[in-house]
């Protein structure tokens, strides 16, 4: 309880923006309180806000007639912090093998038997349920009429089976461990659980620490993130999800991509569905081909990690793969809850006159998921994890080393003679000369009496593993033979790998990469827009202050929107076609990113703020210079953009039509100061194209921006 307090006070002292004066909306005990409920998450705690509001006004100025608005809204965040959970159950673990100390010293001075471990694990798990259950009712703030529920009852009811789980394994490990002797087949499970637990952890730290490492090397994450207005980095936050990034990063070095979608629907207006993967093939895209190397490598090294984990501490074949079989589920289980998902849901309704009667009404609900593709980490999760536990035995032997908790069935001098099935799930036992002070062997009942069978003669155990006994005849085509299965395994599951990484690979660089990066089809008609980062899009010559007569607009064309195709491609430059019927050079990596609104594509890279904005309109009813004049008068009055400074606006021809040329500065939210070319120009099909790109003028050089501009115009083409 006192580190879910530390954590939530340390999670508290921020003021998220609202900046240091005394009457912030959100003071330090409600962000107290958000923290709590957010971090109770982790053992199954909630987190839903709703609200409602109510207006009133008077339509002819009188009391009696009127409209009256009424806002209900709710929505559900689903986030359960990993690194939260694990550090929760850390905590617990090490108090209880504390008390399990005294525990052990008062049971050896009582005749209480074993209901002293008993009665302590019930006490903690009373404890614990019970302070989660207060700091649950504490976690329900209420904000300017906005009520927060952190779902006590869930919360209580997680940490209960949590606890009482803790405590009772870790106080009555002994008992567990007695009781199992006398069963061999839960013997089996707890044991292959526990190599499956291990292998998780070591796979897990392995993953977060490659994912953590990877954000630091990311140009910018604050403006990725939206948190460059707070005072919060967003590396803190990604420590709190630490094991979820691990699992998105394991998945993505298996195959799995990770998946973003967002639906919604309403009243009157129907419904929409969108979403989003990023897979090595979109990885490739924002990095290079490296990365895809690495992150197979990554998957690779942990899927032999359980391999190898697997076949040293389990007795037999059956056990390995009942390993792999539990590690496999949980992987899956942190898959499915590792995400973020969010329901929101709203309705409105008004009532004209003093009668009440009702004059309309509206509903709609949308939600928000991402997380790792489930399905694709059921398929590649099954082939990386169980052909590592078949293959990981033959390397070990091909090393010289040995398997299995004794490794005796692992040694060439070791023969089996009969079924491995008379120990049960003990393993294989040695025969070798009663101990002084034994008058007769023990009998073969007692063989399960702890994880190795006792000493006895081999009148009880016909098919015992005989030591020092040579074979009758040596097996000289077994080496052979188990080179030949683990070549053969081995190539298939290398070259298995890299033809899934050359397929992505080819699919990506071929013919559709922009529609494989767009993620759907993006045929939709807009209306203008006066944000001039979301219409418009500009092309300086190359360079911005340079004479109009190095303007891209005078360039030598072969027609009205062609490009001449002998133009070669410079190096570093990428030609790209969008389904949106265009085609241009964007910078070597750079991909489609979606809509910022329908009919505004943005290519961009990985990191920092560079992007190209490609406007697409249909039937525009005006020029390009009107268009760029109306929104300039509004990009003057934007909060967002202040220090608006013109360079130039001014109508020029662009591939033989009419068109114009904007080019500004501005400082955006974040104090940093943007630069933006945008050319614009009417085709012969009454579509407007703007084709802009912004930078920061810290991050590129005015030349440097006006000739990655001036490329991308040289190989500017509508599809016919």
């Amino acid at each position: 309880m006192g580190l879910v307090l530390v954590a939530a006070v340390a999670l508290a002292i921020p003021s998220y923006g609202q900046g240091d004066d005394a009457d912030v909306a959100v003071g330090f005990g409600e962000r107290l309180r958000i923290a709590l409920a957010l971090l109770l998450q982790a053992v199954g705690g909630g987190f839903e806000v709703s609200g409602s509001e109510r207006q009133q006004s008077s339509v002819f100025g009188g009391d009696s007639s009127g409209v009256d608005a009424a806002f209900d809204g709710s929505a559900t965040l689903h986030l359960i912090p990993l690194t939260a959970t694990a550090l929760w159950i850390g905590a617990l673990f090490i108090g209880v093998r504390i008390l399990r100390n005294r525990v052990l010293v008062r049971q050896a001075g009582s005749n209480s038997g074993n209901t002293v471990g008993l009665e302590a694990a019930v006490r903690v798990t009373l404890l614990v349920t019970v302070g989660t259950l207060v700091l649950s009712l504490f976690a329900q703030p209420e904000i300017e009429g906005v009520e927060l529920s952190s779902s006590p009852v869930l919360a209580a009811l997680g940490a209960l089976v949590l606890g009482l789980a803790v405590s009772f394994g870790v106080l009555h490990r002994d008992d567990l461990a007695a009781w199992t002797a006398q069963r061999p087949g839960w013997q089996v499970l707890f044991r292959a659980s526990g190599t499956a637990l291990r292998a998780l952890a070591i796979v897990l730290v392995l993953c977060s620490v490659v994912a953590f490492i990877s954000l630091t090397q990311i140009d910018d994450l604050e403006g990725l993130t939206d948190l460059d207005d707070t005072d919060v980095s967003p590396l803190l936050i990604a420590l709190l999800l630490l094991p979820n990034l691990g699992v998105a990063a394991l998945g993505l070095g298996w195959g799995a991509p990770f998946e973003a979608s967002v639906r919604g629907s309403g009243s009157g207006y129907g419904g929409g569905y969108e979403s989003e993967s990023f897979g090595l093939s979109e990885l490739g895209d924002v990095t290079n081909s490296w990365a895809i190397v690495g992150a197979l490598t990554l998957g690779l090294v942990c899927a032999l990690t359980l391999g190898i984990l697997a076949a040293r501490r389990s007795a037999h074949r059956g056990e390995q793969l009942l390993a792999a079989g539990v590690f496999f589920g949980l992987f899956l289980l942190l898959a499915g809850v590792g995400g973020l998902s969010v329901d929101a849901s709203g309705s409105a309704s008004s009532e004209f006159g003093g009668g009440g009667s009702s004059s309309g009404s509206g509903s709609g609900n949308g939600s928000f998921d991402t997380g790792v593709s489930v399905p694709d980490a059921l398929l590649f999760g099954l082939l990386w994890v169980f052909v590592a536990a078949l293959i990981a035995p033959y390397l070990l032997q091909m090393l010289g080393q040995r398997t299995g908790p004794g490794a005796v069935g692992a040694a060439g001098a070791v023969e089996t003679a009969g079924a491995v099935g008379t120990v049960g799930a003990v393993g294989p036992v040695a025969t070798v000369s009663p101990e002084p002070g034994i008058a007769e062997p023990t009998p073969p009942a007692a063989y399960n009496q702890g994880a190795y069978a006792p000493t006895y003669d081999a009148a009880y155990a016909p098919h015992a593993f005989q030591l020092h006994q040579q074979p009758t005849a040596p097996p000289t085509a077994e080496p052979r033979r188990t080179a030949l299965w683990v070549a053969t395994l081995t190539a298939a599951f290398v070259i298995g790998s890299g033809i899934a990484a050359g397929a992505l690979l080819w699919q990506d660089n071929g013919d559709g990469t922009a529609d494989k990066a767009g993620g759907k089809d993006d045929k939709a008609s807009v209306s203008r827009t006066d944000d001039p980062d979301q219409q418009s899009s500009s092309s300086p010559s190359p360079s911005p202050a340079s004479s109009p007569s190095t303007s891209p607009s005078e360039q030598p064309t072969a027609g009205p929107d062609t490009v001449d195709q002998d133009t070669q491609l410079p190096a570093g430059s990428d030609l790209v076609s969008d389904v949106s019927g265009f085609e241009f050079a964007v910078p070597d990596g750079w991909t489609r990113h979606g809509e910022d609104r329908p009919g505004q594509i943005v290519y961009a890279g990985s990191t920092g703020r560079e992007e190209f904005l490609v406007g697409v309109v249909r039937n525009a009813t005006y020029t390009s210079y009107e268009n760029f004049t109306t929104i300039e008068k509004d990009a003057k009055k934007d909060p967002k953009k202040t220090d608006y400074q013109r360079i130039r606006l001014e109508p020029n021809t662009f591939q033989g039509r009419s068109g114009a040329i904007w080019e500004y500065t501005y400082v955006d939210t974040a104090g940093r100061e943007i630069h933006a070319l945008d050319q614009s120009y009417v085709a012969d099909d009454g579509t407007e194209y703007a084709i802009q790109l912004s930078w920061r003028a810290d991050f590129w050089s005015a030349d440097e921006g006006a000739k990655i501009h001036g490329i991308a115009l040289d190989h500017w083409r509508v599809n016919d």
